[in-house]
């Protein structure tokens, strides 16, 4: 089973892709990751669409079965929070186009799932997602390692 770990955004939406091999999440393996930019010198529709292309893209050429996106958690930064959320609704209403299952989870449940601790910071996260996924080098960029955080948490929570 092919799973789309999402980490949201509108100028950058990191995207991370791990098959899931069995049921139980036994023979998983990495498949790709990166990310989905967009210029803060577009209007917010034009960066919309461009964010929906992609991921459209990804579902396409991955043959995804299931999409798994990093919570939106409203922080101090409103402004930040509002356009994270912007980007949510795009994957949401594209998931909901293609019949695909979403499943969230938040940052917290994504670190303790995969690092062993729900307050790990992004290097610690970067090492366990390269250990468990046999990575030669840590995942980049942040957004991307936080992609396949999600996609992991969900693996090993589902398992």
């Amino acid at each position: 089973m092919i799973i789309l770990g999402i980490d949201p955004g509108t100028a950058e939406m990191g995207w991370g892709i791990i098959n899931r091999g069995d049921k139980r999440g036994k023979a998983v393996k990495y498949v790709n990751h990166g990310m989905i930019k967009t210029s803060s010198e577009d209007p917010l529709s034009k960066r919309l669409v461009i964010i929906k292309r992609g991921v459209e893209k990804l579902v396409d050429e991955h043959d995804v079965e299931e999409i798994v996106i990093e919570r939106v958690v409203f922080n101090v930064n409103k402004r930040s929070a509002i356009s994270v959320a912007q980007s949510y609704g795009v994957i949401m209403l594209l998931a909901g186009e293609r019949d695909l299952p979403v499943y969230e989870y938040n940052a917290l449940e994504a670190k303790l799932y995969v690092a062993g601790h729900g307050r790990a910071d992004k290097k610690v996260v970067q090492l366990a997602i390269k250990k468990q996924l046999h990575l030669k080098e840590h995942p980049t960029p942040v957004h991307a390692a936080d992609a396949l955080a999600i996609a992991l948490c969900h693996i090993i929570k589902t398992a």
